[in-house]
């Protein structure tokens, strides 16, 4: 491992690069236990004449990675998602993070008002905050939405 484990605190600038080590362990060991039943690799299936409205792989992103329907040649975030466990929309805000302090209930007294919301919002460029009413993540890079276990988050489908 590239760091040596310590113990982060909420305000540690090393807390992102910790839950990337503990993510990439994590992909590892799924790469070496595949006996067939790999649950990140959902196979995509699209007929050549229906173009899929869905996207396939999800991808969360940045606000630098721009929205629309992700397949594996074009990585886009999807701006359609939806919780399959709360059953709400997934709400983005672009250059800003949760703060370390959020938890379910705030979530869940909070969602969908921008102005409750707003009070746990830490400004950062580059990142961008999604959230349901159970859920919540704070991501930087274009992320592969399979390998973010157990968030219930699908595609909803795009228009168009």
């Amino acid at each position: 491992s590239k760091h040596p484990v310590k113990i982060a605190s909420a305000d540690d600038e090393n807390v992102d690069d910790l839950i990337d080590d503990i993510l990439d362990v994590r992909l590892y060991e799924e790469s070496k236990n595949q006996n067939g039943k790999s649950t990140s690799q959902q196979s995509c299936k699209t007929s050549g004449q229906h173009p899929s409205k869905k996207c396939c792989p999800v991808y969360l992103g940045g606000s630098s990675i721009p929205f629309g329907i992700g397949t594996s040649v074009s990585e886009r975030a999807c701006n359609k998602l939806r919780c399959t466990s709360c059953d709400f929309n997934i709400v983005t805000f672009d250059d800003y993070k949760w703060d370390a302090s959020c938890d379910y209930l705030f979530f869940r007294n909070s969602m969908p008002e921008h102005s409750k919301l707003q009070t746990k919002m830490v400004r950062k460029k580059g990142a961008r905050a999604y959230a349901c009413q159970c859920s919540w993540r704070s991501v930087q890079q274009l992320t592969d939405l399979s390998t973010e276990q157990p968030l219930c988050w699908v595609c909803g489908k795009h228009s168009g």
